[in-house]
C-alpha cells in the first residue's frame, strides 16, 4: 500500500501539491490572526496578479504586514500604495479609485452594508462575480474589481465621471432612465462626496 501511494505522488506536479497544501492551510489561516503578505507577478500579457498564496515561481513580494501580537490590519498608506498601483495598470487616475474608497467605506476593508455591499470598494456579491472577484473580502481583489467596475462605467457614459459615479452608487440602468443623476439624495450626496475628494487631491 505505501508503495502505491508513493508512486501516486510522484505523479503530481510540485505545483498542485502547493496549492492543495495552501487549501489545507486555509482552515488554519482563517483561526489565526491574519497577516496580509501580498505577492505580486506580471503575467506574459502585461497584466499584474497579486496572491496571498502564491503558486510556482517569479513571484514578488509585493507588501508584507509587519506581524503583532493581536493580529494586523492594512494601513491606509498600505492601501493607497495599492491602489495607485492597480489603478494606473488598468489606465485610470488613483485620486478616483482613493476617492471612491474613502466615501464607500472609509478604508475599513471588513466594511458590510446593510445590503450586503462588501469591503473598501462596497462590492455587491453579484456584481464581484461578473467582475471576475472570487474574494470580495480581499483588499487587492475588492479593489482590483472596483477599479474594473467604475472604468467600464466611464467608458459606458463616454467619461462623464458624474453619471459614473451615479451609476457605481444607484445602477447604470437607474442612471441610464433618468439621463444623469437620479433624484435620490443618497446619490446626490455621494457624487458630491467623490468629487470633492477627487477635486481636492488633484489640487
Amino acid at each position: 500500500m505505501v508503495r502505491v501511494r508513493i508512486e501516486k505522488y510522484d505523479r503530481i506536479s510540485w505545483q498542485n501539491i502547493a496549492r492543495v497544501l495552501c487549501l489545507m492551510a486555509l482552515p488554519v489561516f482563517l483561526a489565526l490572526p491574519v497577516h496580509a503578505d501580498i505577492y505580486m507577478k506580471r503575467q506574459p500579457d502585461g497584466t499584474l496578479s497579486f496572491s496571498d498564496c502564491p503558486v510556482g515561481g517569479n513571484w514578488d513580494i509585493y507588501y508584507q504586514e509587519k506581524r503583532h501580537g493581536k493580529g494586523s490590519v492594512f494601513k491606509k498608506d498600505r492601501l493607497d500604495r495599492i491602489i495607485t498601483d492597480i489603478a494606473l495598470d488598468q489606465g485610470m487616475d488613483p485620486v478616483i479609485i482613493k476617492g471612491i474608497v474613502q466615501v464607500e467605506s472609509g478604508y475599513n476593508t471588513r466594511a458590510l452594508s446593510s445590503k450586503g455591499a462588501i469591503g473598501l470598494m462596497q462590492l455587491m456579491p453579484q456584481t464581484a462575480t461578473s467582475l471576475g472577484v472570487r474574494d470580495p473580502w480581499d483588499p487587492v481583489e475588492n479593489i482590483t474589481g472596483g477599479t474594473k467596475y467604475i472604468s467600464h462605467l466611464l467608458s459606458r457614459y463616454q467619461g462623464d465621471l458624474t453619471k459614473a459615479l451615479a451609476a457605481y452608487n444607484a445602477g447604470p440602468t437607474v442612471v441610464d432612465a433618468y439621463e444623469g443623476i437620479p433624484p435620490y439624495q443618497e446619490t446626490k450626496e455621494y457624487v458630491k462626496s467623490v468629487l470633492a475628494i477627487i477635486n481636492g487631491g488633484r489640487k
